[in-house]
């Protein structure tokens, strides 16, 4: 999977950048269907906001976390995405 790392408002550490791409590995079970994913790691009034752009065959999936830590943001952006690819996977396969 190509992965396209951006931050917004600060620079992000390569500790950030290295632990964002290991956890969006865990979502290679469903590479066959990515085409392209695309992280942005931005800074804000909110706090430490994670979006993930991912384009799977016909269909663009998004998601958007925030926290107070980038790293609980990443878990959670990671997570919510393992399960759209889940929904859209049962949703395509199912008989």
């Amino acid at each position: 999977m190509n992965i396209e790392l951006t931050s917004r408002h600060y620079e992000a550490s390569a500790k950030v950048r290295e632990y964002a791409r290991e956890e969006l590995e865990k979502l290679n079970k469903y590479d066959h269907f990515v085409s392209s994913c695309r992280v942005i790691l931005e800074k804000s009034k909110e706090g430490e906001v994670v979006e993930i752009y991912i384009h799977v065959s016909g269909k663009d999936l998004v998601c958007s976390e925030s926290s107070d830590d980038i790293i609980k943001s990443i878990d959670l952006a990671v997570e919510n995405m393992a399960r759209q690819l889940r929904r859209f996977k049962e949703k395509r396969y199912a008989h």
